[in-house]
């Protein structure tokens, strides 16, 4: 019996309209359930008491019948495990298809005048605006990060896992792919369009159709639900990020600075790429500025490219 065969049998019990073979059938359910020690929260007792009070009412404003009395005791039971089993997701019969574990899923929900700073687990910062709704793994799996913003806008610093690629998956059908930068998504149900603003770094913007645009830093798309199209253009900084590095190695430190600015930077010698740096720095600062503060503290030189995307670094 598959989950939704079995649904509509039991909706039919709720509505006694079942036959004397198919009420036998759920009261076996339900038999298998008093078995087991079932825990329902306080707040969905609630809900099954209020669902179960309206079914009570309309059958006793009913005429009586002979042995429906004596049924209601029964039907009132059966009835509200049924709906404890739909409401707290347990399954007493055997269903042919795989049911996916949620388990590792937490979902957050903001109210109207809410904010929330989330740290995933692998150390990916998300800010979440008012009136939004997100959706992540506890654990991210090996090869992957894919989360789900359902509703509102937030803002993601994302840590950088070259093989690990990171997705956001949106209700309108848009994901955003990223490698490790940080970017704004305003995503609403309820607006026509959807709207994804880089701030550091690059990302990818695709539908089930294919690639709709690739964003660098200062760049914005806007996307418009109905039409199906995208426009992508350049805007003021939407946010600042900072940079901070503690003793990292100056490969580690121009690793970061290439995803943040999507540009090249390229060692003169190899041994530079073990030197140790200590500095903190701000996405409002021009990669030059960077890298003249970076030189400085190694007692090195660099030079750029005519149109400032790739540079070089040299005793």
């Amino acid at each position: 019996m598959t989950e939704k065969q079995a649904k509509e049998l039991l909706q039919k019990y709720l509505d006694q309209q079942a036959s004397p073979e198919e009420q036998k059938k759920v009261e076996e359910w339900y038999a298998t359930l008093e078995a087991k020690d079932v825990v329902v929260p306080a707040d969905q007792k609630a809900a099954i008491g209020a669902q179960m009070f309206v079914q009570l009412k309309a059958a006793m404003n009913e005429k009586p019948k002979h042995n429906k009395i004596l049924k209601l005791q029964t039907f009132y039971k059966v009835a509200a495990a049924v709906l404890i089993v739909f409401t707290i997701g347990l399954t007493v019969w055997k269903i042919n298809r795989p049911v996916k574990s949620v388990e590792n899923q937490v979902t957050v929900i903001t109210g109207a005048t809410e904010q929330k700073r989330i740290t995933l687990s692998d150390g990916s910062v998300v800010l979440l605006g008012p009136a939004a709704k997100l959706s992540y793994p506890k654990v991210f799996a090996s090869n992957s990060r894919q989360i789900a913003l359902k509703e509102g806008e937030a803002f993601f610093d994302i840590a950088h896992q070259e093989k690990r690629p990171f997705t956001v998956h949106t209700t309108s059908g848009i994901d955003i792919k990223v490698l490790g930068t940080s970017f704004k998504v305003k995503s609403y149900q309820a607006s026509k369009q959807l709207e994804v603003a880089v701030v550091t770094g690059k990302v990818a913007v695709s539908n089930q159709k294919g690639n709709l645009g690739t964003l660098v830093k200062d760049e914005f798309l806007t996307y418009d639900k109905s039409a199906g199209r995208a426009a992508i253009r350049k805007i003021k900084p939407v946010a600042f990020i900072e940079f901070a590095f503690d003793g990292a190695t100056l490969d580690q430190v121009i690793n970061k600075l290439q995803y943040a600015y999507s540009i090249k930077i390229v060692l003169s010698d190899s041994t530079l790429a073990k030197l140790k740096t200590t500095a903190s720095f701000s996405s409002k600062q021009s990669p030059e500025e960077i890298l003249d503060i970076i030189c400085s503290l190694h007692h090195l030189k660099f030079n750029g490219s005519k149109n400032h995307k790739t540079f070089n670094i040299y005793k």
